[in-house]
């Protein structure tokens, strides 16, 4: 599941302002939900960093190449994969703050994909060996387990995924677990394939016409999957009814669909609208009727995220790479779904392996004045 910010505030931004966004680092006083990503710092390290959406404060978690990052349900831990020099991933709980750091997956074998469901409950696909560097090896093949870690820290394994299984995730309600499967072969270019999975039992399904699909979102009332499958004119969303495991696709001829994701209670979508004279973020309902637009989106949209109390998306994105080639740093805002103007939140995430996980958690961020910067 598809999973921070960095340190250093944003200080101006690396393509168009969209309309409707405000001045930088508009902070508030009331704190938010925490968004958790990774990015960039000054000295350009890899880390996992968090933003208090609220307050604009912003934190370092780890060094080093992280990927997953993933909230406990009341938002005050947080749990990503770590990878060493030999491209071994493993399983990392820490407080928000970043204190406490500990390894849970056992220390050996490699550990993938991983989300936290609302029960408290860690999982992640774990295989006892890995070999990253030659595709003829057996043990780049070998099955990975779906394991299951109690709040009470015992482990259980929900069987075995194919070794290219990845995007886990939790539905709101914690019964069902949905991800991405690409076969058998690691090293195999294929097609994706939805697997929906019933938590208690293990019993899965592979979702038909949900295939080729990236993206994912689950409705508040946990019934329905949202996800995007790209088209000539800019994506189609497929919704997926999970009771019953069939997926359709919402075809509006006039526009294009892409990052959708469900907001407030769950009957409206944000997303990118793309038509034949301009491109908006947009509030859609799941008819793909627009419902409001809200701002220009920037030029490559990296995610779309549903703020955790579902009044905002917050939008990364960047420019398209410049002339000689440089590729810009991420930016992220978070976008009132009331249409008012966008805050500024960050600018130095690592363009192109943006991954983001957002906290529900209402209470005050961590007081971390030893680990804040000055604002440039």
């Amino acid at each position: 599941m598809r999973s921070t910010l960095g340190v250093a505030v944003l200080s101006s931004c690396l393509f168009a302002v969209p309309v409707a966004m405000a001045g930088p680092a508009s902070a508030q006083d009331r704190p938010g939900p925490l968004l958790a990503y990774t990015g960039v710092s000054a000295d350009r390290a890899d880390g996992l960093d968090v933003v208090d959406t609220g307050t604009g404060r912003q934190w370092r978690v780890a060094d080093g190449l992280t990927h997953d990052a993933s909230w406990s349900p009341d938002g005050t831990r947080i749990a990503w994969i770590a990878y060493g020099a030999d491209d071994l991933g493993h399983v990392q709980v820490a407080a928000a703050d970043g204190s406490g750091p500990t390894p849970v997956d056992g220390g050996t074998g490699d550990s993938r994909s991983l989300a936290w469901s609302p029960d408290g409950t860690l999982a992640w696909f774990h295989r006892s060996a890995w070999s990253p560097t030659d595709c003829s090896a057996a043990d780049r093949l070998r099955r990975p387990d779906l394991v299951l870690r109690g709040v009470d820290g015992t482990t259980r394994t929900l069987g075995t995924v194919a070794p290219t299984a990845d995007d886990l995730t939790f539905s709101p309600d914690g019964t069902t677990a949905v991800w991405r499967e690409r076969g058998s072969d690691v090293c195999a270019v294929t097609g994706s394939t939805l697997v929906v999975a019933d938590v208690a039992t293990g019993t899965r399904t592979v979702v038909p016409g949900a295939e080729d699909t990236t993206g994912l979102s689950f409705s508040p009332d946990s019934s329905t999957v949202a996800l995007q499958r790209a088209t000539a004119d800019g994506g189609d969303v497929v919704l997926v009814d999970v009771p019953t495991r069939t997926a359709r696709q919402v075809r509006t001829p006039e526009a294009g669909e892409s990052y959708p994701v469900f907001v407030g209670d769950g009957t409206d979508l944000a997303l990118v609208r793309t038509t034949p004279t301009d491109r908006t973020l947009s509030v859609v309902d799941r008819s793909g009727v627009p419902v409001r637009d809200l701002a220009e989106p920037p030029e490559f949209v990296e995610s779309l995220l549903a703020s955790g109390d579902r009044t905002a998306v917050l939008v990364a994105g960047r420019s398209l790479p410049s002339a000689d080639g440089a590729v810009q740093d991420t930016q992220v805002w978070r976008q009132p779904l009331d249409g008012s103007a966008a805050t500024a939140l960050a600018g130095n995430g690592r363009a192109a392996t943006f991954e983001a996980a957002v906290a529900s958690w209402p209470s005050d961020a961590p007081h971390l004045d030893r680990r804040l910067r000055p604002r440039r």
